[in-house]
């Protein structure tokens, strides 16, 4: 069965897949990095880093990566820009970007980093902070076909996408329930706000609330339902 990694808070609660040997060639981010999930068929690995005091400069960074700060302050300088990302923000660093990497003390994050697919196409040349504040625009909900109750309303914004195949942003929508469907695409989930029941076939069950996050694999089947309004980023390849 497909794992769901559900990166819970406190970290003390996790129960995460046991660590695997990193696929990650000439890896500029090695250090503290621990790979619990990777899905070498679509081209991606996810897991926590962290790591004490880091200051170095990175040349055409390798894939595409996105961080969850969960502990910490990260700065990163670019040729005439310079961003910072604390806990509860998101980052992300596209390929080829060259940059300089910085933090003092301790900086915890959960990743996702995408060697194939998810780093095709057009990139931009700096570091993409996303924006959970972002005006969101109306967008089609979920399928009446797979809806257990009235259609919600759903507002979604990208804030990045690579060739057609990886889209990032912040996606909001009132309560509903759907059943269990099996995804053609996996998705990395992190709520700002609400909550979600995911349901597998087994009868587990993952009680997502705000300030987690969720790694959803294609293939993972799973039932959706949350009572109250949630606003998440959305990280989907496929």
């Amino acid at each position: 069965m497909i794992p769901i990694v559900h990166f819970t808070q406190p970290e003390s609660t996790r129960l995460l897949p046991d660590e695997v040997e990193s696929t990650l060639p000439d890896d500029p981010l090695s250090k503290g990095r621990h790979v619990h999930f990777q899905a070498l068929q679509q081209g991606y690995v996810s897991g926590v880093a962290c790591a004490v005091t880091v200051d170095q400069s990175i040349s055409a960074f390798p894939w595409v990566e996105l961080s969850i700060i969960e502990a910490g302050t990260l700065q990163v300088e670019g040729d005439g820009y310079a961003l910072t990302a604390s806990a509860g923000e998101v980052l992300l660093v596209p390929r080829g970007a060259t940059l300089r990497w910085k933090h003092d003390g301790e900086l915890r994050r959960i990743f996702v980093a995408f060697t194939a697919a998810g780093s095709l196409g057009e990139m931009p040349a700096r570091a993409v902070k996303i924006d959970p504040h972002a005006e969101l625009q109306p967008c089609s909900p979920p399928s009446a076909e797979v809806l257990l109750t009235p259609e919600p309303i759903a507002h979604s914004h990208t804030q990045f996408d690579s060739g057609d195949c990886l889209r990032i942003g912040i996606w909001s929508c009132t309560p509903y329930a759907r059943r269990q469907v099996q995804p053609g695409y996996s998705e990395l989930m992190y709520f700002y706000e609400g909550g979600v029941s995911f349901d597998t076939p087994s009868g587990q069950r993952y009680e997502v609330k705000a300030g987690e996050a969720i790694l959803i694999p294609a293939g993972a089947t799973n039932a959706w339902r949350n009572a109250v309004a949630v606003k998440k980023l959305f990280c989907i390849l496929g």
